[in-house]
């Protein structure tokens, strides 16, 4: 069994401004509260590696000492980047996507553990990275309208 949850927001942004935050996943803590650090083992594309570390020190300690690299299951400029993380006996996959939409851009986050320790690492991790879709949302704002000025 699974447990999936998947959040939805129109930002007022269009997808290749969101797209540098987004994207480049070295810049993931720049806008999730849930990451303190995150390195790549190759370039953005799908079958790379890198590794993250959560924020919270129980937690991101824990992760550093056990936890095995996640692999980028989907990489799509402007479009699409997901992750698979395994965890004790199961997987997280985390994936975002953007898409055009009146307004802006539609940002969706679908997050999916799976295994029978699921129940656990919704406590451990999961809950936090769904209950904190609304600051990831406004923090990728931020950050895409810091860009456009710096640009101009």
């Amino acid at each position: 069994m699974t447990w999936t949850r998947t959040s939805r927001e129109i930002l007022p942004a269009r997808p290749s401004a969101l797209w540098p935050s987004l994207g480049d996943l070295t810049r993931w803590p720049d806008w999730d509260p849930d990451l303190g650090t995150v390195e790549l083992h190759g370039p953005a594309e799908p079958g790379s590696t890198g590794f993250f570390v959560p924020t919270g020190f129980v937690r991101g300690r824990v992760h550093s000492l056990v936890a095995e690299p996640f692999t980028i299951t989907s990489w799509i400029q402007d479009r699409e980047v997901a992750v698979r993380q395994p965890i004790p006996r199961g997987t997280m996959d985390i994936v975002l996507r953007l898409a055009s939409a009146d307004g802006g851009t539609e940002f969706v986050q679908e997050v999916t553990i799976g295994g029978p320790l699921r129940a656990v690492m919704v406590g451990v991790i999961g809950g936090d990275v769904v209950k904190h879709f609304d600051v990831k949302c406004a923090k990728l704002v931020e950050l895409a309208a810091a860009q456009a000025d710096h640009d101009a």
